[in-house]
């Protein structure tokens, strides 16, 4: 999909907490490129809430949609449904795209109904996570070689199941693990994956959303960080810093690198003033990292393009089972 002449007519499915603190904030953030034609749910009443705080329709039936009525259908419903979902929405795939929820499928014969997913194209995997602007400006630092050759990926009390890993490999050239050793802590297990070329990635539990902290190793220096940006004590080599203004957060940085590193946060100020229901800046954040994703679709992307719906399979069932196993081989999909 190349950059839309006109606004990209989206369909979201869904009306649970994703939908309002989420997707549909993120779609008002890209109003210029996309028209949301209506919220569907499995309850009516639900959808038709969701929908009008955007001031966009409630659509009862997506039966009443024809192929050809919209660019871009966003799935945000529990796991186990999605596929059932993605049945009833069928009739409108061919020539839309698909942005869905992680880990794509909920069990272990949906493996069996990819097919389903395949019938849209291009598909986006909504991993809002590993798209929040503080780790996309660790990768950027990461491929521009600031680092050097990076070994091993470590994070402390920040990074939960396939979200972590999904993270982790984005910082290592999305690699696919070769295989998981997990061990039971207090509150959680320690994960450790390895790649191919001696690279390993670390995951210590338990996890605490905004809290915690990362270090990524180089040939060349390490970069440590908290996820917020606050100031950790002893950092090695380069860190993460939070830029702030008079209203709060506005940004971050690297410090300690040849280069200068930085990303600004344009949407932040707009985010406040919708007053979300969970108007966290942990969750303004990830908005930004969902509203990156969905724009992968017509922009150069370097992470989301290359994602797939197999790699959010995959890096759910390998870190679901590193949770109760203690070693997993991770033969890819």
């Amino acid at each position: 999909m190349t950059q839309p002449s006109s606004r990209l007519r989206a369909l979201v499915v869904g009306s649970g907490y994703r939908v309002r603190n989420a997707f549909l904030p993120a779609l008002s953030l890209l109003d210029s490129h996309i028209e949301v034609v209506g919220v569907h749910s499995r309850t009516y009443a639900n959808a038709t809430r969701a929908a009008e705080r955007w001031g966009v329709p409630a659509i009862e039936d997506p039966r009443s949609l024809r192929p050809g009525d919209i660019d871009l259908a966003l799935v945000s419903v529990t796991v186990t449904n999605n596929v059932t979902v993605l049945k009833s929405l069928a009739h409108l795939a061919p020539g839309a795209a698909l942005v869905i929820d992680t880990p794509g499928v909920g069990r272990l014969d949906d493996l069996a109904r990819l097919a389903e997913f395949r019938r849209w194209s291009p598909i986006r995997v909504g991993e809002d996570f590993m798209n929040m602007p503080q780790y996309r400006l660790v990768g950027e630092a990461i491929r521009a070689g600031a680092l050097g050759e990076v070994s091993r990926v470590s994070m402390s009390e920040m990074g939960y199941r396939y979200h972590a890993l999904a993270l982790v490999r984005s910082w290592l050239d999305l690699l696919p693990p070769k295989s998981a050793r997990g061990r039971r802590v207090r509150g959680g297990v320690d994960i450790e994956y390895r790649f191919r070329g001696g690279k390993i990635g670390e995951v210590h539990e338990p996890y605490r959303q905004s809290e915690g902290s990362f270090s990524v190793t180089g040939s060349r220096t390490t970069l440590t960080g908290d996820p917020m940006g606050h100031p950790i004590s002893n950092p090695k080599g380069a860190s993460l810093r939070r830029i702030e203004d008079d209203n709060g957060i506005a940004g971050f940085a690297i410090d300690g690198l040849e280069q200068p590193f930085q990303i600004d946060l344009p949407y932040q100020a707009t985010l406040r003033e919708m007053k979300l229901e969970d108007d966290s800046e942990f969750n303004l954040l990830r908005i930004d990292g969902l509203a990156q994703v969905i724009s992968s679709l017509w922009t150069d992307d370097p992470v989301n393009t290359r994602y797939r719906l197999e790699d959010a399979v995959a890096d759910h069932l390998v870190s679901w089972s590193a949770r109760l196993l203690p070693w997993v081989p991770t033969p890819r999909l």
